[in-house]
């Protein structure tokens, strides 16, 4: 008979693909440091999203996810994950958020309808009410993706919802609490689990616009292996060609994350690889306006966001 811990770990292999191939020197020696006692908890939420941070979460590996939401992170909670339901998870997370489980960092995947409570609703309550009430007990939050972090798609402008993202909302409520924002549409896993030891470990990283430096510090640009070609004015002039792809609208200019040195899909590759332009995913104006121009026709059609 399967025990809780060994139910999520065959959960989680059988839900995970292809993932990162290792972890750096520094952060695969603090995961074998960490002790049972020292392991954060974790209530992971969700709002208005498609669920593709989580997804994308599960493609770690060098410890693959299931050593990561139960020995690493130990999840309590997750919707997707948990083999809990109905009453005994609504249960099981206000136990604690009221203080009664012991300290656990709250993390939020996806917006929060401010205009619209019932547009997303945790058993008969508002996701907000969870937000509220974690926020007096949390040691700290962790907004995961571009939704949670700003609103992203679901908080373009003209939305219904109202849809803000999780530090929006507590600065709206005069509330001070941490919140780590890892940007992206969707998220990179390491961006995640490695800001998670590292809070475990070492306490927060530093950060820049509230989101870890280590990740978020330089312009997609200017590590891009096609920026000689942009010097050179090599450009592509349709989707698909080599060269630099600035006039088909690539926001690597715009946006700070280390794409171009991590890559994704387990090291394989990334956007700019597959001759694809950066849409800004990892920019707090990510789709924010009606205008936000994922791709454009040529350079004379001036960027605004």
């Amino acid at each position: 008979m399967l025990d809780r811990r060994n139910f999520l770990r065959l959960a989680a292999t059988l839900t995970a693909s292809l993932g990162i191939e290792n972890f750096p020197q520094p952060v695969a020696a603090a995961l074998k440091q960490i002790s049972q006692d020292k392991i954060p908890k974790l209530i992971y939420l969700q709002g208005l999203s498609c669920t593709g941070c989580s997804i994308s979460l599960l493609q770690a590996s060098s410890p693959s996810p299931l050593y990561l939401i139960t020995d690493y992170s130990q999840l309590a909670f997750h919707a997707d994950l948990s083999a809990i339901s109905g009453k005994k998870a609504i249960d099981l997370i206000e136990k604690y958020i009221s203080g009664q489980a012991g300290d656990y960092f709250l993390a939020v995947e996806g917006a929060i309808p401010e205009l619209m409570p019932e547009a997303c609703m945790i058993g008969d309550k508002p996701f907000a009410y969870y937000l509220e009430k974690a926020a007096k007990t949390m040691a700290g939050a962790v907004a995961i993706g571009a939704c949670a972090c700003d609103g992203g798609i679901p908080g373009a402008e003209g939305n219904l919802t109202g849809a803000i993202g999780l530090q929006e909302f507590y600065r709206k409520r005069d509330i001070d609490k941490l919140v780590i924002n890892i940007r992206g549409c969707s998220v990179h896993p390491d961006w995640v689990w490695h800001t998670i030891t590292h809070l475990v470990k070492v306490g927060v990283p530093e950060l820049t616009n509230g989101a870890p430096k280590l990740f978020y510090n330089r312009k997609v640009h200017d590590t891009c292996p096609r920026y000689h070609d942009f010097q050179e004015e090599i450009f592509a002039e349709k989707l698909g060609e080599k060269g630099c792809l600035f006039k088909l609208g690539c926001l690597g200019p715009n946006t700070y994350a280390d794409c171009s040195s991590r890559w994704w899909n387990g090291g394989q590759t990334w956007c700019i690889d597959t001759n694809a332009p950066c849409i800004g995913c990892a920019s707090p104006d990510f789709a924010r306006k009606k205008n936000f121009p994922f791709y454009r026709i040529s350079e004379n059609r001036k960027l605004k966001i």
